[in-house]
């Protein structure tokens, strides 16, 4: 795999913006699924790592922990501000962001976004419970820290996107 394109608070704070822009509130739950497909999607479609953090299959499915914590304390209201770092070189917190001439990149999560936008996160967290869902193969309740592998992923989305595009094919002719 070659190295990661972002860090995941650039990821989330695209599906935070893409939220704000249609008015749509995104809580943590919908948030962190949003995240984990957003790089299922980009890892099955181009072979490359969106971001460098691990993913770990919790109780309520997929999670990056980093991402968890930055949001947890929003509970299931909708996060009202974007993921924040702090420059050592300007000592100012900056709102990082997928750059827009990464126009592949952006594509891909615009179709994550208009294929989810209008599901829960609850929603969200079931489909990545599916029985055969990375989550699922590796999933153990006394082990919250079990890193979900990209060899896990990448099939599994390869096949999910296959039908996704089936689908949307169907109902357009």
């Amino acid at each position: 795999m070659s190295e990661p394109l972002y860090n995941v608070q650039q990821v989330a704070n695209f599906f935070l913006a893409k939220g704000e822009e249609e008015g749509r509130g995104l809580s943590s739950l919908k948030l962190l699924k949003l995240v984990y497909i957003g790089y299922g999607w980009v890892l099955a479609l181009t072979g490359r790592r969106l971001f460098s953090e691990k993913i770990q299959a919790w109780q309520h499915g997929p999670v990056v922990p980093a991402l968890y914590h930055e949001f947890k304390h929003y509970r299931s209201d909708p996060i009202s501000e974007k993921a924040v770092s702090f420059d050592l070189d300007s000592l100012a917190f900056t709102e990082p962001t997928i750059p827009d001439s990464d126009k592949e990149t952006r594509l891909i999560l615009e179709r994550v976004w208009e294929a989810h936008k209008s599901l829960t996160g609850w929603s969200l967290r079931n489909m990545t419970h599916e029985v055969g869902s990375p989550w699922h193969s590796v999933y153990n309740e006394l082990d919250r820290d079990t890193v979900i592998s990209d060899e896990l992923i990448a099939p599994y989305f390869k096949e999910r996107i296959g039908e996704y595009l089936n689908v949307r094919r169907t109902a357009q002719a």
